[in-house]
């Protein structure tokens, strides 16, 4: 295994950006379009709102995914996220990730969630 704090490595790196819990779910979910936060939570389900919040302000500062403001007329300001082109790039990794679990995990996870 090589020292990766000596050059970079892109898969290295990737890796590290991508492997945080929900965060595939939530660029996946953002695939079929932009969401609200609440709506964004239902679609991803299970993930509370406090590390919700976090991963979307990670994939911003990463620039996989935006966040704009809109003024709801006197109610809250409601968020809504969509991805960035270089997020929207992620639908082939998702697709290749799908299409290696369809073949190699044909049985279901043995282990409870």
């Amino acid at each position: 295994m090589t020292d990766h704090s000596l050059s970079f490595c892109p898969v290295f790196r990737a890796i590290g950006v991508l492997q945080e819990k929900w965060v595939l779910h939530i660029i996946r979910s953002l695939l079929d379009g932009e969401k609200g936060f609440n709506e964004l939570a239902r679609a991803v389900g299970g993930c509370n709102s406090a590390t919700l919040t976090q991963r979307l302000e990670h994939l911003e500062m990463q620039g996989l995914i935006r966040k704009r403001t809109e003024d709801s007329q006197g109610k809250l300001a409601r968020s809504v996220y969509s991805l960035t082109p270089a997020g929207q790039e992620l639908q082939s990794v998702i697709q290749a990730i799908d299409g290696w679990a369809r073949t190699h995990l044909t049985t279901p996870d043995p282990t409870p969630a």
